[in-house]
């Protein structure tokens, strides 16, 4: 049975900069996007390149790169765990914290029904300064 375009959902996805959180964020919006719903997918500038064809909805799936602020500690370009030692990702914790201006500035722009998170503690205002809803994974 075909489901009305109005109950079709517009999903934002912002997980936390390691690969071992962006890849399940990915599988998801592929599914979500196989049922129709609308993706903003937020990542790094780098992921968003290496990802581009394990993106199976183009049309419906839609990267926004972040471009993820040099913090002091960390080394020149670094934009997710992979690429650091793990006693640095209290560092990367707070470069990722630094895009909340970026963030909400897309968030204004494509205007999510839900936005779904793990590390970005700062979601929740947002939730309530631009009006949508939040979920925790």
């Amino acid at each position: 049975m075909a489901q009305n375009n109005d109950s079709k959902l517009h999903v934002a996805m912002f997980p936390w900069f390691v690969f071992g959180h962006l890849t399940p964020y990915l599988h998801l919006s592929n599914e979500l996007a196989l049922r129709g719903h609308k993706i903003s997918f937020l990542l790094p500038k780098k992921v968003q390149i290496q990802w581009e064809p394990t993106n199976l909805h183009p049309d419906l799936i839609t990267f926004y790169p972040l471009t993820v602020p040099h913090v002091e500690g960390l080394p020149l370009g670094a934009e997710t765990a992979s690429e650091i030692p793990i006693l640095l990702t209290t560092h990367l914790g707070t470069a990722m914290d630094l895009t909340r201006d970026q963030v909400e500035t897309l968030l204004r722009k494509v205007k999510p029904n839900f936005v779904l998170f793990d590390t970005a503690h700062w979601i929740p205002q947002l939730a309530s300064k631009i009006g949508f809803m939040k979920i925790v994974l």
